[in-house]
């Protein structure tokens, strides 16, 4: 599930200095977010980020209803949200050729589309990925079973993987044997493992999309009719307002490790910070990691750092326990060759999670300048020949790019050696981001596409660290401009899952955009401290570290 942002400023000290004509319109602009995003935050400390209906979940779901006969009521809101999604077929094929076929207005290319759509996929778990939709496609009617589909070729060896990867492939193993008409085929296993993901009081994992394609696979055995029949349950509780069925059921830590971080910056009050410090310290788990949302069990890299980031920021003493726990977490989850995985020690390392747990560990530089050093070097030799860098959890690609260039910035004096590699590593990032940067001030996802909001503030979160001023101006009143009159930001889905399909949590925008002003305008000639020293001693005079 996964993005970044001022979970990395506590992690670095300001560089070149930096200077905005348009630095008034920003911080009225972010006053007025601020506000915004502190009504967000509940009574127990939490940022309750909703998840948007997803054409593809709402398309499985209707499928399964219509299978089991139960529902429908629901399956009618399903359809009522079917029919009033507007896709553009050029931007995303997949949910266009998935809506129609649910709606009975499919053609004959619409396999061929959504093949061509798969074919496109550049990321390391894209073989995996075309399995999964090449058997979705025929549970949908759109293609038949293919009994020479081969799953050696996703098993990923002695590779582990995250606990909903694992239902995923069980499930879609277990549709594609009863497609084919090969029930020998099925694992006990297997079963046993979807039905145990479904005994639970709320959506497993909070993992809608798992939890969908498990119960599909489960209506094939009557004798696990309980358990399907509560999964079901569980399923059509999650519906949306809309009639559709959102990816996840909840983003809680996520956004509120992000929005605190946000609202750090912006100078909110320590016992509103506190509040939703000790609400994460409660999500902690025994591993020392976080994961994102309520009652999912697994973590991983990214939640873990945002929330160290935000509690090192907004209460270092008062959990310095937890503190600590989460600095071995990342510590026992960096590999061999200096990256970090998203979920599993050992697993393939990422951009994006590597530059996160540098950022959030590097406060600490002394204790891990190797690690910090070693990660280092694991960004700047995968940085791409344009400058940008894989995009992991985000679509966008200044999403990566900031990351790593925070990240870059806090290179250890024990690595001097690399200061000229990672200057140059540096310089092709700004490169693109000036060649990408529109001529309406902004950026969108990738170079060419139209500007949107949240990929303008990774951009801005980047550049405020450098001396790019006509960059970063035509940026911030790009970002100043779509701020609407109760001083929301919306902004077109970022966030990919399974990668790189869309989704949406419409919170993350305005986390994003107050992250790019608190940047923007910390970014000052000469800073004394970092800015996550500078909280933490405003904290302490005003006596709230005490308590």
């Amino acid at each position: 599930m996964r993005t970044s942002p001022y979970m990395n400023v506590p992690a670095f000290e300001i560089g070149r200095p930096a200077h905005f004509p348009s630095k008034h319109g920003a911080a009225v602009a972010r006053e007025q977010l601020r506000e915004y995003l502190e009504a967000q935050v509940g009574e127990d400390g939490c940022v309750r980020g909703q998840c948007e209906s997803r054409v593809l979940e709402s398309v499985l779901s209707l499928h399964l209803l219509e299978q089991v006969g139960l529902y429908p009521e629901a399956r009618g809101q399903l359809e009522s949200y079917l029919r009033a999604q507007y896709i553009d077929e050029r931007e995303d094929p997949l949910h266009a050729v998935l809506r129609r076929q649910a709606l009975g207005e499919s053609t004959r290319r619409d396999a061929q589309a959504v093949r061509a759509y798969l074919a496109h996929f550049d990321h390391f778990t894209a073989q995996r990925k075309r399995v999964m939709f090449s058997v979705l496609m025929a549970v949908l009617g759109l293609t038949p079973f293919d009994p020479e589909l081969t799953w050696a070729e996703v098993a990923g060896g002695e590779e582990k993987y995250q606990s909903w990867v694992n239902v995923v492939m069980a499930s879609l193993r277990i549709i594609h044997a009863m497609g084919c008409g090969h029930p020998e085929w099925v694992s006990p296993g297997d079963v046993e493992l979807l039905t145990i993901s479904q005994s639970t009081n709320g959506a497993w994992e909070k993992h809608l999309l798992a939890n969908i394609l498990a119960l599909l696979a489960l209506r094939h055995f009557p004798l696990r009719c309980l358990s399907l029949q509560n999964g079901i349950g569980l399923l059509v509780s999650a519906q949306n307002a809309d009639g559709g069925i959102p990816f996840i059921a909840g983003l809680e830590i996520f956004c509120t490790a992000t929005a605190g971080l946000a609202l750090a910056g912006a100078g909110s009050s320590p016992a509103l910070l506190h509040r939703m410090a000790d609400y994460l310290v409660g999500e902690q788990k025994r591993n020392g990691g976080w994961a994102y949302a309520e009652d999912v069990h697994q973590t991983d890299v990214d939640d873990t750092a945002y929330c160290l980031e935000f509690l090192r920021a907004a209460a270092p003493v008062r959990h310095a326990h937890a503190i600590e726990r989460a600095e071995q977490y990342l510590v026992d989850m960096q590999g061999s060759d200096g990256g970090f995985p998203t979920f599993v020690a050992g697993s393939k390392p990422e951009i994006a999670m590597t530059a996160g747990a540098i950022n959030a560990l590097a406060p600490n530089c002394e204790q891990h300048a190797a690690l910090i050093a070693r990660g280092i070097r694991y960004i700047i030799t995968h940085q791409k020949a344009d400058g940008t860098f894989e995009r992991s959890w985000s679509l966008s690609e200044t999403n990566a790019i900031f990351r790593a260039l925070l990240a870059m910035r806090r290179l250890p004096e024990c690595a001097s050696g690399l200061r000229l590699t990672v200057e140059l590593a540096e310089e092709y990032s700004l490169d693109y981001l000036r060649r990408s940067q529109n001529v309406d001030g902004g950026w969108g996802q990738r170079a060419g596409d139209a500007s949107d909001p949240i990929s303008t503030s990774y951009a801005l979160i980047a550049l405020s660290h450098f001396d790019e001023p006509t960059t970063i101006e035509c940026g911030v009143r790009y970002l100043v401009r779509q701020q609407q009159a109760d001083g929301r930001f919306l902004s077109i889905p970022d966030q990919a899952g399974p990668r790189p399909i869309a989704w949406n949590v419409p919170v993350l925008s305005e986390i994003f955009a107050l992250l790019a002003f608190d940047h923007v305008l910390a970014a000052r000639p000469a800073v004394a401290m970092p800015i996550w020293k500078a909280m933490a001693s405003q904290f302490s005079s005003m006596g709230m570290e005490a308590r």
